[in-house]
């Protein structure tokens, strides 16, 4: 299960950056999309709609490993107001199946979903 301050980041309003790095044979690439676009999935697992993100797809065809930044600046961190995670888990892609249909369903411009499973979870603010 994630951790529910994980969770909370998900669920409040407004919407926060996520970066989500992948690591090719030429190095590191890196994209970002909305806190808010992303869906728990079977407790262990985010979901998130990839428009385009060919590189990293790409990439987690060679090396599943995935590392995901994610904050939120008005939910209650470590020592103050903002908190942060660093998540590290595997990545595919999915184009069909319950996955990809959740995603699709909210997202009509989406072309898959990236299923993340979050391995670790490290909360850094």
């Amino acid at each position: 299960m994630l951790d529910p301050k994980i969770v909370e980041i998900l669920s409040t309003p407004p919407d926060s950056a996520v970066a989500i790095a992948t690591q090719g044979r030429d190095g590191v690439h890196l994209v970002n999309t909305w806190n808010s676009y992303i869906e728990i999935y079977e407790g262990d697992k985010l979901l998130i709609p990839a428009g385009r993100m060919e590189k990293s797809e790409k990439n987690l065809e060679e090396n599943a490993r995935v590392l995901v930044t994610i904050c939120h600046r008005d939910v209650e961190g470590l020592r103050h107001k903002g908190t942060g995670f660093l998540i590290q888990g595997e990545g595919l892609f999915v184009k069909e199946g319950p996955p990809y249909e959740i995603i699709k369903g909210r997202f009509p411009w989406a072309r898959a979903a990236l299923m993340i499973k979050v391995l670790k979870a490290e909360q850094t603010l």
